[in-house]
């Protein structure tokens, strides 16, 4: 398993789900992007750097593939089996888990709407997005070893229009929170998630969650999502080749004990 991070962020962040992850027997690696991570940003604020270059949309998740390619090699305590990967992600990290799964960004709708102030679905992700363009048209990188991502509130509904994902080869659990002001759920999730259920993909949304509460740092459960994300990726590697997201596919995610006492998470595919 790998855990990517988000922008400005680092694998700290996600400790706690790379805890309880480990403790149910699954190798978890979490990588540092270095070119968007913690020291970036401190560069960038200190005027030494500047922002995060468009190329990082395609050098994250080559970031990713190489860790997968090097997995032999990393002294691991035991051998894993690289052609099945899961995949979860924060933010910048869960779009970088979105191009693993086989959507492909295109720059047709960045290209008509960044430069429109007036937009009625505008928000802050907008900023990351629209200063991706020129970097989209290397950042398709589909990795079929991965079987299934988990995508925590990732920008996308600029990056990947309608049509895009048809060539998913990754299952996805889309999870957004209803207080996210920086990339929220109604343009970036729900509108997006109505054009790939049909693939057997699920959307969860968490009530009182935003952009930053549902990272677990050190926590061992794995905070608000812990549960969810571990009832996800059981599901997966139980399902074998049934993971793949396919037409009238079952959901791999059901109804249990995956909820949160205080935020609560419900399954909102049904309603899309």
């Amino acid at each position: 398993m790998l855990i990517s991070h988000g922008l400005w962020d680092g694998p700290d962040s996600f400790i706690g789900w790379g805890q309880l992850l480990a403790s149910r027997g699954y190798t978890v690696i979490l990588p540092r992007h270095p070119g968007s991570d913690q020291s970036q940003q401190q560069a960038v604020l200190s005027g030494t750097a500047p922002p995060p270059d468009p190329k990082e949309l395609a050098l994250r998740p080559k970031d990713l593939a190489a860790v997968i390619d090097g997995s032999g090699q990393l002294g691991l305590a035991r051998a894993v089996d690289s052609q099945r990967v899961v995949v979860l992600g924060h933010s910048w990290g869960a779009t970088t888990t979105l191009q693993l799964a086989g959507v492909r960004p295109k720059g047709s709708e960045l290209r008509e709407r960044c430069g429109n102030l007036e937009d009625p679905d505008r928000n802050l992700s907008w900023t990351l997005q629209c200063s991706w363009l020129s970097g989209v048209d290397q950042a398709a990188i589909q990795d079929r070893r991965v079987i299934a991502v988990g995508a925590v509130s990732p920008p996308m509904s600029l990056l990947f229009p309608r049509g895009s994902g048809l060539d998913l080869s990754a299952r996805v659990l889309l999870v957004s929170g209803s207080r996210d002001w920086v990339v929220p759920p109604d343009p970036e999730a729900v509108d997006p998630m109505r054009r790939g259920k049909t693939q057997g993909n699920q959307l969860v949304l968490v009530q009182g969650g935003d952009h930053f509460n549902l990272r677990p740092g050190t926590q061992a459960d794995g905070g608000v999502l812990g549960a969810l994300l571990l009832s996800w990726t059981n599901a997966a590697f139980a399902a074998g080749d049934a993971a793949r997201p396919a037409p009238g596919a079952t959901p791999l995610l059901r109804q249990g004990p995956w909820g949160n006492a205080q935020m609560p998470l419900v399954d909102a595919t049904p309603g899309l």
